[in-house]
């Protein structure tokens, strides 16, 4: 058995480029609902909603409350592109 396993942890999810939008938005907003997220994206609600449930079990986006107002996590930030639109312009 190869001994370069021990101690690797899981390669960290595709991200994909609705991934990068929804990341990009909440690291220019700060923090927001769901439907807002969509809304201000161009994403659908319900893609959304998946794309959110994946990134937060990656560690990329957190639940700032008990309601769907998400947050970017400073891992979120490290998986940015630098080139990735701002949504604010």
């Amino acid at each position: 058995m190869p001994a370069s396993d021990e101690g690797s942890d899981r390669d960290p999810p595709t991200i994909t480029r609705s991934d990068e939008r929804v990341l990009a938005y909440l690291n220019d907003v700060g923090s927001d609902y769901r439907a807002f997220i969509a809304g201000n994206t161009g994403l659908y609600a319900d893609h959304v909603e998946s794309r959110l449930s994946v990134l937060e079990s990656a560690g990329f986006v957190e639940q700032v409350t008990g309601e769907p107002v998400y947050r970017l996590t400073d891992t979120g930030r490290e998986v940015l592109r630098d080139d990735c639109p701002r949504w604010s312009d």
